[in-house]
């Protein structure tokens, strides 16, 4: 099964897993990103994630959103959501997340 087949909400769990391996416990916010791919409409991706807070950059058919959060599930889970619903309303492809180990 390839990562994109896998859920974003197992995904999101998986590097949450490897963050506590290193000692993360996810709840001190740190620099996180979000990657959006495709042919769809980046620019109304941009609009709508600077509305709500988040630094844009990208080229083409990539967006890639920054943030500072924390990642533990209760503060990301509807983080997690809000992309995929954005991935699905501008027609793009929600590659999911990376963040720095923030050692607690």
């Amino acid at each position: 099964m390839s990562d994109n087949e896998v859920p974003h909400e197992e995904r999101d769990a998986m590097i949450r897993a490897t963050l506590a391996e290193h000692g993360d416990s996810g709840v001190t916010p740190r620099h996180t990103l979000f990657y959006f791919y495709g042919e769809g409409d980046h620019d109304d991706l941009n609009e709508v994630a600077r509305r709500a807070g988040f630094l844009t950059r990208g080229q083409d058919d990539c967006t890639i959103l920054e943030t500072t959060m924390a990642v533990d599930e209760a503060s990301f889970s509807p983080i997690s959501t809000m992309m995929q619903s954005w991935a699905a309303a501008f027609q793009l492809d929600y590659d999911g997340w990376e963040c720095a180990v923030v050692v607690n």
